[in-house]
């Protein structure tokens, strides 16, 4: 008969409330590149599809709306247009996340990872909606507080996925949580967004498009699963992973789950 047990891999909730947990820039920008080396590939076909469907839906939402053209001109069409869009993607989006937070605790994944937690769409989108929201009012004020509130609350949906919590809960987690390194995490989301702009570098300084477009598609097979793969060592460092244990009797070897 199986032994079953639950663990916390990194943190927890408890201590992210509290500030108990520490953030080392170099060592997380180290260990994303690590997983990224053996991991990317994952990463890259669920974005591919992704990017597929969102593409699908773009034109097939654009052609119902009155056309490309029309949509362009009309801001409404184009809210509606994004609105849906997240409600669509980003069930999907979760479990690229979730390939980065599995891969942080030493899980393989596979691109089927996409399709993983598509049962919990809908608090999904509930929550991609309500933290789209409070970024874009944050970003209407002014520039530093959406900021801050674009990174604040980064991980928030990895909560409701992985910890179960409801839109709400994991939102007021991410924000008492990540309050106390937030110029840390700042770091690191703004060397993320140097490296980017890095990559579009060519194309700025008139490198022939064809050139400029395969430098940059080649710098994004590393930079998007370094991207998830960062965003999953931060979770685990701020919020812990729960982790299920089943201790077989047959060799008393412990098989290590993913419990979300």
């Amino acid at each position: 008969m199986d032994n079953k047990k639950f663990i916390e891999v990194g943190s927890n909730p408890e201590k992210a409330l509290q500030g108990d947990y520490k953030l080392n820039v170099g060592e997380i920008f180290k260990e994303g590149w690590n997983l990224t080396k053996v991991n990317k590939q994952p990463i890259i076909s669920g974005l591919i599809f992704i990017v597929m469907i969102g593409m699908a839906f773009s034109l097939v939402a654009s052609d119902y709306l009155g056309g490309m053209e029309e949509v362009l001109a009309n801001p409404e069409k184009q809210m509606i247009i994004n609105l849906v869009a997240t409600v669509i993607l980003w069930p999907f989006i979760a479990g690229i996340e979730m390939m980065g937070i599995s891969h942080a605790v030493g899980i393989k994944t596979k691109t089927s990872y996409v399709f993983s937690f598509l049962k919990r769409s809908a608090l999904i989108a509930i929550t991609a909606l309500i933290v789209t929201s409070i970024t874009s009012i944050g970003f209407s004020l002014f520039f530093i507080p959406g900021i801050y509130l674009s990174v604040a609350l980064s991980l928030t949906v990895p909560l409701i996925v992985e910890k179960g919590m409801t839109p709400i809960a994991a939102i007021v987690l991410s924000l008492k949580a990540t309050r106390f390194q937030i110029f840390k995490l700042l770091q690191i989301y703004a060397m993320l967004l140097a490296i980017l702009f890095a990559t579009l570098l060519p194309g700025l300084a008139g490198i022939e498009p064809v050139f400029s477009m395969a430098i940059f598609i080649g710098c994004m097979v590393w930079l998007a699963p370094l991207y998830y793969n960062i965003k999953g060592v931060l979770y685990r460092e701020i919020f812990g992973v729960r982790m299920q244990v089943v201790s077989k009797s047959a060799d008393g070897k412990p098989d290590t789950f993913f419990s979300a």
